[in-house]
């Protein structure tokens, strides 16, 4: 993988640090991009994810046995109408592609379809996802990515996969290369970085966004009335120790993340990756990556700035989002 010459990255001159290109990934993006069909998955459990499509652009692929799809993954807050996951569905569509914007359980249009939540270890729903997509067009090339905590779930798919702990699919080796960007992939690491004073303000936007979200059927279950009962939690660590280790079946949040981070399996990995993480990443710290184990056809990118899953480049361009598809667009 050490062909792949990236585009290069100038960082807008206005947007310096790693928390200012966070909060500058938040803005929305100039045009909205309605789907063209929407499709429920359900679960072995009973929940559900949905995915919404948007078909290739006419003359965009050159000929059938060109056709291409792409399923991207979003965040801990995220959903398919996420900024970054717009961007990127509009461009791929322009470029040939078929894309497939997922709404893990209990966010966007699946809140409603789940009793239990998304976390990262959930990747037997990128599964899902991606068995969806591969039966749907059996003849089409297979690329995938996924953002923070979408790039968790999607990288420990593609580890436990090669390392034997998950059944091989027979339509995996269509699945000819993957993105992350930002992902959490030792949870310890990052749950120790944002108990930090310093890290807040952050926690404090996850906790308010995701219970703003959290779905009825969620809310009547034991460990939300625990939490109703003795007020919100102040830090993810928190959070995840007393709603997402309990209703996911985990002892407790130190479970959770020792179980679910990708590092374990990074190691195994058989699809061609790229990494994309930057070194001032307020949320998810640098020795992540460069403590972690990477096979020959994983490449990975350190960049110095760039925040998480930020990459704002000069005139307010998006560098991971030209990054993303130059590594995917190479099929």
């Amino acid at each position: 993988m050490k062909n792949f010459v990236p585009p290069p990255f100038k960082p807008d001159l206005l947007i310096r640090g790693g928390h200012l290109q966070t909060l500058a990934s938040l803005r929305a993006p100039g045009q909205q991009i309605a789907p063209d069909a929407n499709h429920v998955v359900e679960l072995p459990d009973g929940d559900a994810i949905v995915l919404h499509e948007n078909a290739a652009v006419d003359g965009g692929a050159v000929d059938a046995g060109a056709r291409r799809s792409v399923v991207l993954f979003h965040g801990l807050s995220g959903c398919h109408g996420s900024p970054y996951m717009i961007r990127l569905a509009g461009r791929f569509v322009q470029l040939g592609w078929t894309v497939y914007r997922v709404d893990m359980r209990g966010c966007g249009a699946a809140r409603d379809l789940s009793r239990g939540l998304s976390h990262a270890g959930r990747s037997e729903d990128v599964l899902a996802a991606l068995d969806f997509v591969a039966r749907r067009d059996p003849s089409a090339q297979l690329a995938a990515a996924g953002v923070s905590l979408g790039g968790n779930q999607l990288l420990r798919l593609a580890g436990r996969i090669g390392a034997g702990l998950d059944a091989r699919p027979e339509w995996f080796d269509r699945l000819e290369r993957i993105a992350v960007v930002a992902p959490p992939i030792d949870l310890v690491r990052c749950s120790e970085n944002m108990e930090r004073l310093s890290r807040r303000l952050y926690n404090y936007y996850f906790i308010r966004t995701l219970f703003e979200r959290i779905a009825p059927a969620v809310r009547e279950r034991e460990p939300f009335q625990k939490i109703a009962s003795l007020g919100r939690p102040k830090t993810l660590l928190e959070l995840d120790d007393r709603l997402t280790a309990p209703l996911s079946g985990f002892e407790g949040a130190l479970a959770y993340y020792r179980q679910c981070g990708a590092t374990h399996v990074t190691a195994s990995n058989p699809v061609k990756t790229l990494v994309l993480a930057a070194k001032d990443d307020p949320i998810v710290p640098a020795d992540c990556f460069t403590n972690a184990h990477w096979p020959e056809q994983t490449r990975v990118l350190l960049t110095a700035t760039g925040g998480h899953a930020g990459f704002v480049g000069r005139r307010r361009s998006h560098w991971m989002d030209d990054c993303l598809i130059a590594w995917l667009n190479r099929l």
